[in-house]
């Protein structure tokens, strides 16, 4: 089984790739496949700020099997104006060649008890409203959708997100 730890700098190329691959595989259907097709790895690597800390920053830890960086999960303060005292389960993917193994469980039940530590009351996350399977990952983790819903543009696709929360976190 994989072991998780926190991100650092040097993994930045590495949890891109695995970031990439994970939308060309979970979005296929939900945003234009030319944008998915063109998402560049050392784009994304160059915005993460792994090793910076603070209380407002968030935090990313990574699965990682041998040498090989499998998952991610991102976790923060919740950035929704009307949820005080609540935090985020920002990001969380997994490499395609690495579902179902256990990999997702890991990093959700790894990123939950990281944000128990904030001392927060709950969590959200924001799915895309069509991602059906990540909606029943979260649902089987007790997360539950709360009805609120928002509206976002990927590349050149617009999409709808629902937000779910979890409390305990």
């Amino acid at each position: 089984m994989p072991e998780v730890r926190a991100a650092v700098p040097d993994d930045a190329v590495a949890v891109a790739r695995v970031h990439v691959r994970s939308w060309q595989a979970a979005f296929r259907g939900l945003i234009a496949q030319d944008y998915l097709d063109n998402l560049d790895p050392e784009l994304w690597a160059a915005g993460y700020t792994f090793g910076r800390m603070g209380l407002r920053l968030p935090s990313t830890i990574v699965a990682v099997d041998g040498s090989q960086i499998c998952g991610l999960a991102t976790t923060g303060l919740c950035r929704d104006k009307d949820l005080a005292n609540f935090g985020e389960l920002m990001a969380i993917y997994v490499d395609p060649e690495y579902l179902h193994t256990g990999v997702g469980r890991l990093l959700i039940a790894t990123a939950r008890q990281r944000l128990g530590q904030l001392g927060v009351r709950g969590a959200v996350l924001w799915v895309l409203d069509g991602n059906v399977r990540a909606r029943q990952f979260y649902e089987r983790d007790a997360w539950r959708c709360d009805g609120t819903r928002r509206a976002r543009v990927i590349g050149p696709t617009p999409v709808a997100e629902v937000r779910y929360r979890r409390t305990p976190v």
